[in-house]
């Protein structure tokens, strides 16, 4: 019987859980009491119920998911795997799991669920790096795809194939990266959100239509804007500051202005009834202001930008739209391309992690390689020689 130990049945724990269970593993729950696991199974009763109402699963599937799921205190009997799952501090997380490691079976592997720490460092720390390593999820973890499957400094290849493995049964998409700030996608997806806010920033464009056209010609499920008052500006800054300090403040990378003055203010999107857009009524009305007076954008801006859109997208635009799609579509590949040079992760999972992980609507590499790298090259020289710190600076070629 294959069991798995998840410590921390908190949102993201609790999802782990139902996961594993609905794919026929036995699990064993774990948290500061065994009242808060007791809450945290029945919340997944709850959403095995109603994934039965609307004929997503059987109940018998159900039933059968929620008695694999139990309370334990600090035997985990043949667990193959242990998922911690608390809060984002590495202290905690090695407390934790230092208590519980003489329970463990010698060959059980340890996983973290951690999005910002060290995989190498807690491995260390346990005195388990060859079977210590990332397994990252993302929230809600019973819906969305991806697991970032993260190698730390010493864990040994067979420990990586088998939790790729086992999230594959689970019915998750995979991407392997090296243990780097970020991992894939807290670092790749910066762009999306950082390039709209400058946009703003400068004048050249106000968040609606800069929502209206990432979703008209790249087909974006949701806009940067709206997207960023959906996560919450406060979580969405504080990945970037991390992101940005952790890899050395590249101007790539570095935080916006006017998204840390919406946190300042208490403007943090959906949660807080405002932030980028006012959610007071039945639509969302946006508050932010575009900066004055509009930028003059070169003529040879414009040009790259048109090319590189019209090869990107079959969609009909204008030129402004052009400029908005590129800059913020050739930042997103530029970033791709200087984490595969920097060795966090291969093209190919790469673009795995940006298509499940944050749900693009293709591939970033996917998309250089359909617009070809002439295009590619030249708006990035253009922007670059605009651009007054330089972030448009390429990568070099992974080819």
């Amino acid at each position: 019987m294959s069991r798995v130990a998840i410590i921390g049945a908190g949102a993201m724990g609790a999802g782990i859980a139902q996961v594993a269970a609905q794919h026929g593993w036995d699990v064993h729950l774990q948290d500061v009491n065994d009242d808060v696991v007791s809450d945290a199974i029945a919340g997944i009763g709850r959403r095995l119920d109603r994934l039965v109402e609307k004929d997503r699963i059987s109940a018998e599937d159900a039933a059968a998911a929620a008695d694999r799921l139990q309370v334990v205190g600090d035997a985990f009997p043949d667990c193959e795997l242990v998922i911690e799952a608390i809060v984002e501090d590495l202290d905690a997380k090695a407390d934790v799991l230092g208590a519980i490691l003489s329970q463990l079976n010698a060959d059980a592997i340890v996983a973290t669920n951690t999005s910002s720490l060290s995989v190498s460092d807690l491995g260390d720390r346990l005195g388990i790096g060859n079977r210590c390593c990332g397994m990252h999820f993302f929230n809600p973890a019973p819906i969305m795809k991806l697991v970032e499957i993260v190698r730390g400094r010493d864990t040994d290849e067979a420990v990586l194939d088998r939790v790729a493995e086992i999230a594959g049964d689970w019915g998750k998409q995979v991407a392997r990266c090296a243990d780097t700030p970020g991992f894939i996608v807290n670092r790749v997806a910066r762009p999306y959100y950082l390039e709209a806010f400058r946009i703003v920033e400068e004048g050249m464009a106000g968040p609606d239509d800069i929502d209206a056209t990432m979703k008209l010609l790249g087909g974006f499920r949701m806009g940067p804007m709206e997207l960023t008052d959906f996560i919450g500006h406060d979580v969405n800054t504080a990945t970037t500051r991390t992101v940005w300090n952790q890899w050395e403040q590249p101007d790539r990378l570095a935080p916006s202005w006017l998204q840390e003055s919406l946190v300042a203010e208490g403007h943090l999107g959906r949660k807080s009834g405002r932030g980028i857009y006012d959610h007071a009524g039945d639509t969302p009305r946006c508050v932010v202001q575009v900066a004055t007076p509009r930028p003059e954008i070169p003529a040879d801006v414009r040009a790259a930008a048109s090319t590189f859109t019209s090869a990107a997208t079959d969609v009909e635009h204008d030129d402004d739209q052009a400029v908005i799609f590129a800059r913020i579509l050739g930042a997103l590949i530029n970033e791709a391309t200087w984490a595969a040079h920097d060795g966090v992760a291969s093209e190919a999972d790469i673009d795995t992690a940006v298509r499940y992980g944050v749900n693009y609507p293709r591939g970033l590499f996917e998309w250089r390689n359909a617009i070809g790298a002439k295009p590619v090259e030249a708006l990035l020289a253009a922007m670059d020689a605009w651009s007054e710190d330089h972030r448009f600076q390429a990568a070099p070629s992974t080819a």
